[in-house]
């Protein structure tokens, strides 16, 4: 078993993981906002993502479910996946679109 200064500093570091991934996904999201362009953006890539980020959301659950711990895992986890929906929507949204318009 870990010390329990360890398992809080474990779980602050896992909470933090959207700040850290939403200063990475922002630039992208306002890239593809200005140039109102996505078509160099491989969609299929970011669907998945968007599954792997799905079974991670499952697996978290799954195992908060299972053993009352990881509250922070399933935080982050449904974050990731939410940054992850977003993109794609953007994607999608801008791929329709001829750039520039």
């Amino acid at each position: 078993m870990l010390p329990d200064p360890v398992v809080a500093a474990a779980s602050f570091l896992q909470g933090s993981i959207p700040l850290l991934s939403l200063s990475a996904y922002l630039p992208q999201w306002k890239k593809i906002v200005e140039t109102k362009s996505s078509r160099d953006i491989s969609l299929r890539a970011w669907l998945l993502w968007s599954i792997s980020a799905a079974i991670a959301v499952f697996y978290a659950v799954a195992q908060y479910q299972t053993t009352g711990q990881g509250t922070a895992l399933v935080f982050s986890s449904t974050v990731n996946l939410i940054f992850v929906i977003i993109t794609v929507y953007l994607l999608v949204i801008y791929r329709r679109q001829p750039a520039g318009s």
